[in-house]
């Protein structure tokens, strides 16, 4: 039987504010700061693939970067989501996994966020996560989806998400917040910072109650993911740390 693994961690990790002692070390080259960073945390949440595709020499370097149990979620290109809006993609969504198979064991999930223009379409939401399977070498990747419009939050869609083993995304915006998972085999948690500005510190409390809830989703034997994008001002990286230290704790 295999143990569940709890993978913590940020989104992004290279961000100028972060460095002079704030996280990264004073002097510390930005070309090292993936290893420094993959030295205190299990994963990262790599938001640059949503904005553009990276080379496959990048990705290679990320993944030389770090050490084989560490593991990096990817944000699906917008080409996909936000402009082809899953429709008419084959071609950007095969070249985006061509270059994402570059990290071999250290691929973690695929993050899918749907825009919050699009409206629910359990037919195009099943349609895509088919072509995402067919794809081959795409479904060694979790995938997990990420909705910004409540309409979608409904039995259907979470039906289709079982059937493709695919994850909903279990996200704190304000106007489309996410509590509980569907039945997949794994959990994916991203917290956008309080008030969803991705600025903010969560408080201790807030931290802790997730670290309960962590818990619960290992004890069934289910990988957890959790990712902290209030990168302003660097809360992220604490609230991480802390949110590391807690589920250490033994249970009050």
């Amino acid at each position: 039987m295999t143990h569940p693994t709890l993978y913590i961690g940020t989104s992004g990790w290279s961000y100028p504010h972060w460095a002079k002692g704030r996280f990264y070390p004073k002097g510390l080259k930005q070309g090292d700061w993936l290893r420094f960073y993959a030295e205190h945390f299990s994963s990262v949440e790599v938001n640059m693939t949503f904005y553009r595709l990276p080379t496959a020499a990048m990705v290679t370097r990320w993944r030389s970067a770090t050490t084989g149990d560490f593991r990096f979620a990817v944000k699906l290109w917008r080409r996909i989501t936000h402009e082809k809006r899953l429709v008419d993609c084959a071609a950007p969504l095969a070249a985006f996994l061509d270059v994402a198979a570059e990290l071999g064991p250290r691929a973690g999930p695929l993050l899918v966020q749907l825009p919050p223009s699009l409206r629910k379409d359990t037919r195009l939401l099943d349609r895509f996560l088919s072509e995402l399977r067919q794809a081959g070498q795409a479904w060694a990747w979790r995938v997990a989806v990420e909705f910004r419009d409540p309409d979608w939050l409904t039995e259907p869609v979470y039906e289709v998400l079982d059937r493709h083993g695919a994850a909903l995304c279990l996200a704190d915006m304000p106007k489309c917040p996410i509590t509980e998972p569907n039945n997949a085999d794994f959990v994916y948690v991203r917290r956008h910072g309080p008030g969803g500005g991705y600025r903010g510190r969560y408080t201790t409390e807030h931290v802790r109650q997730d670290a309960e809830r962590i818990r619960q989703w290992l004890g069934q034997n289910r990988d957890v993911y959790c990712y902290y994008n209030n990168d302003i001002d660097g809360h992220a990286v604490d609230n991480a740390r802390q949110l590391k230290e807690m589920v250490a704790e033994p249970p009050s």
